[in-house]
């Protein structure tokens, strides 16, 4: 898998990032967009790439963008809801890739992945740029976030908001969030927006979710 590393300002943050890009093995018939929010902790913790290769032949040919923290202070600004990190990624990434890197007339679907307090972030973009990406993956989300402020808007906004959730629960810690992801997928399928709960360890648990939101036309409820 070719990959080369570049270097983002944003405009919107005011700081500098790296982001990794993943080639998928035949540009041409790329048809998919994974980005990964905590570059870092998917790669070096997680294991993403190896998931990847190991998933190689049994999903869409893809794009996979790994997008850094500026900073683990800017990781705690910027993760809970704020507006914006969520213009960074929901707009000013994404034009940014297709300036001259990705081809994006040829993307039909768009998938924005999050661990933790990222995981809360993806969610929160697809609330304030539901245009952006069509699938969000969770993992361990911090739904919990200012007494699960996020769950109740996604319940209040309805079927507002086109984005189909994979909420993946079962890392160490996931006590605390289960309950807060809980009330995530309750909201999101308050008025039949598609979400899937799984509970699984991280790395599985990343297979599985890049798996399920290959699945269609639904997602599966894993509890």
């Amino acid at each position: 898998m070719r990959e080369f590393v570049l270097r983002l300002n944003s405009a919107y943050l005011e700081n500098e990032r790296s982001i990794w890009i993943c080639e998928p093995e035949r540009v041409s018939d790329a048809s998919e967009l994974v980005v990964f929010l905590d570059g870092e902790r998917y790669r070096d913790r997680v294991g993403a790439l190896s998931v990847i290769e190991e998933l190689r032949g049994h999903m869409a040919d893809s794009w996979f963008v790994f997008v850094s923290e500026a900073s683990p202070e800017a990781r705690w600004r910027e993760c809970p809801c704020y507006p914006p990190f969520a213009a960074f990624v929901g707009e000013e990434l994404l034009t940014w890739l297709g300036s001259g890197y990705i081809d994006v007339n040829r993307i039909q679907r768009r998938v924005l992945a999050g661990l933790s307090y990222t995981g809360l972030a993806a969610a929160f973009v697809a609330k304030e740029y539901p245009l952006s990406f069509q699938r969000i993956i969770s993992q361990s989300g911090s739904f919990w976030w200012n007494d699960c402020w996020l769950a109740e808007e996604f319940r209040r906004l309805g079927r507002k908001i086109p984005v189909e959730f994979w909420l993946d629960v079962g890392t160490p810690g996931s006590s605390r969030k289960r309950p807060s992801s809980r009330r995530c997928r309750s909201g999101c399928i308050a008025d039949r927006r598609r979400a899937a709960l799984q509970r699984r360890i991280t790395r599985s648990g990343l297979r599985g979710s890049i798996q399920g939101v290959q699945r269609r036309p639904r997602l599966r409820f894993l509890e």
